[in-house]
């Protein structure tokens, strides 16, 4: 059903209890234990049989299916999505959380690589699930401050350190002998002409500078255009990866096709949904919710993606997120990934003295989940997400 249309409070209030049963139990809901759970909150008309009909109406809907006919009901795809946006309760991390993880973050070192090694982990450890993070790089590289090295009489070698950190490095033939110092001076001149440049502002300014530069400034020029444009183009070369182990521990995998598990840990240790779900995230604002075949990456078609890109536009950035069973504690899992970005950018603006986001004092005024999602609004039953 499209999600722009609504179901009634009741089928929602119905809806919601099955969901929320089925994560904490994984096992298909009967109608009975639905009855019986919301009549004892809401009182009536929570009946068996009124019950039974709706759980009919919201399986002709698309929102919920019976593996078989004795067996209960248990949520597809697309009632985890109208789940998401419409009846997930908003959820925080509590003060204690917070500062457990701020205390994790003050001990290591105030080093890039740490900070994203210590994120997945976190993640994983809070999620009991698989954590996945890339490291912020810019996705229009950026000259920060090049090199020349003489390698051999008329060999040079290119050393590139981009915006983001990243260093490329090319060797080019030059036309004449060179010594040391004369590259050092002519990469000193064309640091001062590029800095902080993209591909195309490279081109510009060198068309500005044309009759300054020599023959082989321009060989050089040409070399920093293809780089740049490489490092734009290219995916991020390192994924960080934590929890694989909690995964396989969901009844999920432990009760499964052992094919289908190998499948599901390879596409994990290669990556390779990763550029299946980059665009999305990355192009996104908040945390993103990734249900199932969403995804279009086919290893990944019964399991959630939960993840947010880190960083401004404009300057480094990566994705980080979570991924589990669609049975996942989605409410939970969009408040440890919307923490952490927060982290991330935090420190990632004392790295680049520059703020990513308007900083916030407390979690009651961090951003609402439901804004970085869809608009979604509690059932009426006023119940959250179970925990544990």
């Amino acid at each position: 059903m499209p999600m722009d249309r609504r179901l009634s409070q009741r089928k929602e209030v119905i809806l919601r209890a099955l969901i929320e049963e089925y994560v904490r139990t994984a096992e298909p809901v009967a109608s009975k234990g639905i009855s019986d759970r919301l009549a004892s909150v809401l009182g009536s008309g929570y009946a068996s049989a009124t019950v039974r009909h709706e759980l009919a109406a919201l399986e002709e809907e698309g929102l919920i299916y019976q593996p078989h006919i004795s067996a209960g009901r248990m949520p597809t795809d697309l009632g985890y999505r109208y789940f998401v946006e419409r009846l997930m309760g908003d959820s925080q991390l509590s003060l204690d959380e917070q500062r457990l993880i701020g205390h994790q973050f003050y001990q290591v070192q105030r080093q890039l690589d740490e900070w994203v090694r210590l994120t997945a982990s976190v993640m994983a450890q809070a999620l009991q699930s698989a954590a996945i993070i890339t490291p912020p790089r810019s996705a229009i590289a950026q000259i920060k401050h090049f090199e020349l090295l003489s390698l051999y009489e008329t060999i040079a070698l290119i050393v590139l350190v981009l915006a983001d950190g990243s260093v490329q490095q090319e060797r080019l033939a030059l036309d004449a002998p060179y010594r040391q110092e004369e590259l050092s001076h002519i990469a000193r001149r064309l640091n001062e002409a590029f800095d902080g440049a993209d591909a195309e502002s490279v081109r510009r300014r060198a068309a500005q500078m044309d009759y300054d530069l020599s023959g082989d400034e321009r060989l050089i020029v040409d070399s920093l255009i293809r780089m740049l444009n490489q490092a734009s183009l290219s995916l991020p070369e390192a994924v960080y990866h934590e929890g694989l182990a909690n995964l396989l521990r969901r009844d999920e995998f432990t009760r499964g096709d052992p094919e289908r598990i190998r499948d599901v840990v390879e596409a994990l240790e290669r990556n390779s949904f990763i550029p299946a779900i980059a665009p999305q995230v990355m192009a996104g604002e908040g945390v993103q919710v990734i249900i199932g075949g969403e995804s279009g990456a086919d290893a990944l078609k019964d399991m959630s993606v939960v993840a947010a890109r880190y960083g401004a536009r404009g300057r480094p950035s990566g994705l980080l997120g979570v991924v589990g069973p669609t049975r996942m504690q989605y409410g939970r899992a969009v408040a440890v990934v919307r923490y952490l970005t927060q982290v991330l950018n935090d420190l990632l603006a004392e790295t680049y003295s520059e703020p990513y986001s308007e900083p916030y004092a407390s979690p009651s005024d961090a951003p609402d989940a439901a804004s970085e999602t869809t608009d979604r609004k509690t059932s009426a039953s006023g119940e959250d997400e179970p925990h544990g």
